[in-house]
């Protein structure tokens, strides 16, 4: 089951400020006479208020239960470096006593990276008109309430999604920025940056990247918990694929050993069925039986797959109810049906949504294994990108931005590989039966690697010929264009009004489309035929993303600022069968979810500031 949790207790405290300035003994003591450090402590504290199990946890909360404890420190330190240099470090030693291992303490390039913010300020041409920052930092290009729009030079750390506040979530990277202001008074800005991706909960650095294989008798060995299992911030989506139940980088090599253990059953008619899942888990006792008045005692009826098993069909179980005791061996998401009557009924696990899978497909799947692998920028690349910034004596001021840099969201592509990490050759007959080879024409899967006595399991065993669902986490060059703009106008009533917006164009990004069920069609890659590599494929596309926005001041100091906010994916797929699915929430338990055309987002922002000191 999966249901929502509730998480409404964040709560914040600074405990303690302070600020040291060195004792500095005259300018003959060196550049690091006068260096200035300041810092703060701060505990995080939430709880939930509901009892409920987060989304791929294992087991359930209670009402009360603490799920954030988090201490850290930020110490800055700023001092002369040097002529007409300057020194800016921040560090953030922290600690989560509730956080899931993996997400206690430091991480590089997340939120909790010790080492923060590390540059030198200096300057720059013949009369010193370039101001340079070198090192690692973050630049904000965006002005947008709540959201990042232009913000597209430092990734998000989006592990506790919008609980921390964007200078605290954005990550500081290497990078070159420099500015010049030019003679129309118009600002330059040219930033060549380290390319980082976005991190998520349950999606990020630190998966596991060995092959993931069942025993060879079949026995679950790949238990191990799903990547960040239990943190309350893992999405949809993400459990999707790297989760311990619903990913489908854990849910394939238990269907590899389903599908072994359909072939000791079946023996060779396995590898040339046209027999569906459906059909299978459709058929009655007295169907899998070749003896009459044996079973349920009723007449035997034909069985496609040309073999009996009148085991099975002495116990009284129908086709669903076998495939779920060879299910039920495994701890992954592959079968919620337990007979033939609610089998399909909801589509919720693996074979559920490969009921047009045929047996023969089966064979190929036969001890497959998934495999996580990276192939993310080197340190030799890097993101570009420009922006001029100016303002008109008629009061507009505006930027026009440009960037060429690997979009911040990682994407996952999906291949199957042989044991040296070649790409096999996919083969889709005209019964939707899916056979995979190496370049070298070797076939793999069941009876490929049965050996000479066809059998599985025996010391003849081709041992090398199951294949691997390999997910590689990639991160792909995309063109953004856009612009920043805002105006103030008086107004009797209202006073000052400020209207502002950001636009920005993206080409070339990528966006997951889903095939579920174009069975119909032959050599079509779909999920309902159980083509894994084809039926989550990341596609080109363009979007357009816009913020629309409005401040006045009331009440003699207090801000409203009110927004408009649009994403449209000009790309966007939907024939029905195939559709753009949500990255966010797609999951086996809402079919994958579509995701929207067009997305609208309107937000209401107050700002007041209170006390003496405002």
């Amino acid at each position: 089951m999966y249901k929502k949790t509730m998480i409404a207790s964040g709560i914040a405290m600074a405990v303690a400020a302070m600020s040291v300035m060195a004792d500095g003994h005259g300018e003959d003591e060196g550049p690091f006479a006068d260096f200035e450090i300041s810092g703060e402590l701060k505990n995080e504290t939430a709880v939930f208020t509901k009892d409920g199990t987060t989304i791929g946890a294992a087991s359930a909360h209670d009402n009360g239960d603490l799920m954030k404890s988090e201490s850290s420190a930020r110490l800055f330190i700023n001092g002369v470096v040097g002529e007409s240099a300057e020194l800016h470090a921040e560090l953030r030693p922290v600690r989560d006593g509730e956080a899931v291992d993996g997400m206690k303490g430091h991480e590089n390039y997340t939120q909790q990276d010790w080492l923060r913010e590390l540059y030198v300020d200096t300057v720059a041409g013949e009369e010193e008109e370039i101001a340079l920052r070198i090192g690692k930092q973050q630049v904000v290009w965006g002005t947008a309430d709540g959201m990042k729009l232009l913000d597209i030079i430092n990734p998000t750390d989006y592990r506790e999604m919008a609980q921390n506040s964007m200078d605290e979530s954005r990550i500081p990277v290497w990078m070159v920025n420099a500015e010049m202001d030019l003679e129309d008074g118009s600002n330059l800005q040219v930033v060549i940056s380290q390319p980082k991706e976005n991190v998520f909960a349950g999606l990020d650095r630190n998966i596991d990247t060995s092959v993931r294989a069942n025993a060879a008798n079949g026995a679950d060995t790949t238990t191990a918990a799903g990547h960040s299992q239990g943190s309350a911030f893992v999405m949809k989506g993400v459990d999707s694929i790297t989760g311990k139940t619903n990913g489908f980088l854990n849910i394939v090599p238990d269907l590899g050993s389903v599908a072994a253990g359909f072939y000791g059953v079946f023996g060779t008619n396995l590898q040339h069925s046209s027999m569906t899942v459906a059909q299978f888990t459709a058929m009655a006792a007295a169907d899998m039986d070749g003896t009459a008045g044996n079973g349920t005692g009723g007449a035997d009826g034909a069985n496609p797959m040309g073999t009996t098993i009148g085991g099975y069909a002495d116990l009284g179980m129908d086709g669903a109810m076998i495939l779920a005791a060879f299910a039920g061996n495994y701890d992954s998401n592959l079968n919620n049906a337990t007979n033939s009557t609610d089998w399909g009924v909801i589509d919720d696990s693996a074979f559920e949504y490969m009921g047009n899978a045929t047996f023969g497909t089966f064979d190929a799947f036969v001890n497959a294994r998934s495999q996580y692998v990276y192939n993310m920028p080197d340190d030799s690349d890097v993101d570009l990108a420009v922006r001029l910034k100016r303002s008109l004596d008629n009061g507009l001021n505006y930027s026009l931005n440009y960037s060429y840099n690997y979009d911040k969201n990682p994407i996952i592509n999906l291949s199957w590989r042989d044991t040296q990490g070649r790409e096999l050759v996919k083969t889709i007959d005209a019964n939707n039966t899916i056979s995979l080879a190496d370049i070298d024409g070797n076939v793999y899967g069941g009876a490929a690697a049965a050996g000479v006595d066809g059998q599985l399991g025996t010391a003849d065993d081709v041992t090398d010929r199951f294949a691997t669902l390999r997910f590689e986490q990639k991160v792909e060059r995309a063109h953004n264009i856009g612009s920043a703009m805002d105006y103030a106008i008086d107004t009797e009533n209202l006073g000052a009004v400020v209207l502002r917006g950001e636009f920005l164009y993206q080409k070339d990004v990528y966006q997951p489309v889903m095939d579920l069920n174009s069975a119909t069609i032959v050599n079509d890659g779909s999920l309902v035929i159980g083509d894994m590599t084809d039926a989550l494929k990341m596609e080109k596309t363009n979007r357009f993303k816009y913020v629309l926005g409005a401040d006045i001041t009331v009440l003699t100091n207090m801000m409203v600022s009110a927004q408009f906010i649009q994403d449209r994916n000009i790309g966007h797929i939907d024939t029905g069968t195939r559709y753009t699915t949500n990255y966010a929430t797609m999951h086996p338990s809402n079919g994958f979810q579509k995701a929207e055309e067009n997305k609208e987002f309107y937000s209401l922002f107050f700002s007041k500031p209170f006390g003496a000191e405002q």
